[in-house]
């Protein structure tokens, strides 16, 4: 598809979105769109690409099976249900063994006229070991099929990763971790991005507008993303970034935009310090693109679609019983 195809160019280049935006005075936004298929580029930026990319238009818009960058991880994790199914096996093929020779010893076929009949003490440590391995076995039988049902649901199971587990075992808040495996597990996998969706009216919104949370595989950020349909035409969509290293500060990006190409009308871009913003609270604009007699109005929709995301965002940590609380990720005075 043309998405895949775009990511995976983008990528042999080794460019970042925001630098592929910038070669072809685009959005990033607009870039996000297109590779995850939402919107089409047009056929001027088609062109560019390709040319950009130094492949044919056809190449770029050849039907191409997408890699995963998600790819490792389901690798490491089928080779890590292996080695279990094997150490099953084995444990398995113990088990038969001793069970089998406590049978055989009290039917008095390994008896002997010197020796006589095995001890009770030596018939009691045999069964003895082998309830450890029945219950070793049961217990690593467990953990492979849960592992397995994850497998099979197409959700990637947790990482055992002491840094990104969904836990809050440590001081240290790591809630892009935790996000990111929430992204990954209850989400979606496509290519090197994960993505959750749902009608934002299950975390308090409109029943027109979608709440989603998406990972990239080759950034250090989390989504969020408030997305609403104007018209035939046009679309809204409402931005704020957490960063790996999170410090309470959220880029926000709000984009006004045609919903055939992805290409903004309007687009503001800035910083929110989540401990001073409050719903009032005026966005700062470091970058927006669109005529100047329409900033301020633009700016003002711009406020009240970022205060719905935030809002959203608080029911949605009490919704799906997220381990940090809404004062954790910083807005003390909304």
């Amino acid at each position: 598809m043309l998405g895949d195809n775009i990511r995976k160019y983008r990528k042999l280049n080794h460019m970042s979105q925001d630098e592929l935006a910038e070669k072809l005075d685009v959005t990033r936004q607009s870039i996000s769109l297109w590779e995850t298929g939402q919107t089409q580029p047009s056929l001027d930026n088609i062109v560019a690409l390709a040319k950009l990319f130094d492949v044919s238009a056809d190449d770029l818009l050849a039907d191409d099976e997408p890699t995963s960058a998600c790819a490792g991880v389901n690798k490491s994790q089928t080779d890590n249900l292996s080695n279990k199914k094997m150490y099953i096996l084995i444990a398995c093929i113990i088990l038969v063994v001793l069970l089998v020779s406590v049978l055989l010893w009290k039917s008095g076929i390994f008896s002997s006229k010197d020796n006589g009949a095995t001890s009770s003490a030596d018939t009691q440590s045999i069964s003895s070991v082998a309830v450890q391995l029945t219950s070793s076995s049961a217990t690593e039988s467990h953990n492979s099929t849960s592992a397995e049902k994850n497998q099979s649901t197409g959700t990637v199971s947790k990482n055992t990763d002491s840094t990104s587990t969904i836990s809050n075992t440590n001081t240290t808040k790591d809630i892009y971790g935790y996000l990111k495996n929430f992204v990954i597990q209850k989400g979606t996998v496509n290519g090197d991005y994960c993505y959750y969706s749902k009608s934002s009216d299950n975390y308090g919104g409109n029943s027109s507008e979608d709440f989603s949370l998406y990972y990239w595989g080759d950034t250090d950020t989390i989504e969020f993303c408030l997305h609403s349909v104007l018209n035939d035409t046009f679309s809204v969509n409402f931005y704020l970034y957490v960063p790996k290293n999170h410090t309470g500060n959220y880029e926000y990006i709000s984009s006004y935009y045609y919903r055939d190409n992805g290409e903004a009308l309007y687009e503001a871009k800035g910083t929110i310090v989540a401990s001073e913003f409050t719903n009032t609270y005026p966005l700062n604009c470091t970058k927006y693109i669109g005529s100047t007699d329409k900033q301020s109005e633009f700016m003002e929709m711009s406020r009240q679609g970022i205060c719905d995301l935030i809002e959203c965002l608080e029911e949605f940590i009490a919704v799906e019983k997220i381990e940090y609380s809404f004062n954790d990720f910083g807005f003390t005075k909304f």
